[in-house]
């Protein structure tokens, strides 16, 4: 790999997740910032009520101690520019095709959530935010943003599409985001513990988002980083003829109805029927989500100056009633 471009020193400063019940609907939040020097790891994980979280399917808590999760990440991640077609498999960047390690390279997390609630079992990821909050704010919402590095090319290459305007010259300064080469799957799991877990892999909840939601500068384009690496190395490297599908729109809910998703596009898990019962009775409902962060090497925005970037990534899930896509489409 060469080292000037594609290594990226970024190490977590700290890690906050909570999870929150608000009258019948489940929001959980994930934030992370990275910066290029190993700080502390601070969690505060809470749930309401209803849903218990774990990290081993065995342990559930109201409030996860923090040091479950820095276990389970351990403490030698050093995010690097990884790439994935699937969400699920991954290798290295564009110069590094090897193997790499989970968080080591690129963060991978396993949740068990669980609830009695029989009536709201599908869990979604909603409400993106990231093009209308900057680095500074605390807002609600599912969310990506970063610092930003102000940065001086030391050569001339083509940072966007049109040749003729989007040309960046030697000692031009400009700003660039960490946050804009982030990719976050979402796959679920089937529980192989749970004899009610019928479903086959295809029935399977799986996708990739990009919280930037700007198509143009995704994966495998001729300008930008790509563009710079030519530029700075004198070098040519294919472009890869098979991209990922990537999702870049949230589902959003009826405005009569805010229990009723317009949509499956984010829709991450759905929890199962269980043998297992809570003291009073009730069943308990669980499901299995595996969450993959990492620096996408085939994004146009993913340069060697975003190794100084902060970033900041929050998710919201929001699980309501569970419908057939028919029932949906009567509601409205």
């Amino acid at each position: 790999m060469i080292k000037f471009l594609r290594k990226f020193n970024l190490s977590i400063i700290s890690l906050v997740f909570s999870v929150a019940i608000l009258g019948t609907v489940t929001y959980a939040w994930f934030s992370f910032a990275t910066s290029n020097v190993l700080d502390n790891l601070s969690l505060n994980i809470t749930t309401g009520d209803h849903l218990e979280i774990s990290l081993d399917g065995e342990n559930y808590y109201k409030k996860l101690p923090a040091s479950l999760i820095w276990d389970t990440i351990g403490t030698e991640l050093i995010l690097k520019d990884v790439t994935s077609l699937d969400g699920k498999n991954f290798s290295g960047g564009p110069l590094n095709a090897g193997p790499v390690r989970a968080n080591q390279d690129y963060i991978s997390l396993r949740f068990w959530f669980r609830t009695t609630d029989a009536g709201k079992r599908d869990v979604y990821l909603v409400d993106n935010v990231s093009n209308d909050i900057v680095y500074e704010d605390v807002a609600d919402g599912t969310y990506v943003v970063s610092r930003g590095i102000n940065w001086r090319a030391d050569n001339t290459f083509q940072n966007g599409p049109d040749p003729l305007t989007d040309i960046v010259r030697p000692g031009q300064r400009g700003i660039y985001y960490g946050a804009e080469a982030i990719r976050i799957s979402f796959v679920e799991v089937k529980d192989e513990a749970n004899p009610f877990d019928r479903r086959g892999e295809d029935e399977l909840s799986s996708f990739i988002f990009d919280p930037s939601g700007n198509p143009e500068r995704g994966y495998g384009k001729p300008y930008g980083a790509f563009a710079y690496f030519r530029a700075k190395r004198k070098e040519n490297i294919t472009i890869p003829e098979v991209v990922p599908e990537v999702r870049y729109e949230l589902t959003e809910f009826s405005p009569t109805n805010h229990y009723v998703p317009l949509s499956y596009d984010s829709k991450v898990m759905t929890l199962i029927e269980t043998v297992d019962k809570k003291d009073v009775g009730k069943t308990y409902y669980r499901g299995i989500l595996t969450v993959n962060i990492w620096l996408e090497g085939w994004d146009a925005d993913c340069f060697a100056s975003i190794v100084r970037d902060s970033i900041k990534i929050q998710l919201k899930f929001k699980s309501g009633e569970t419908f057939s896509y028919s029932d949906i489409i009567n509601n409205e």
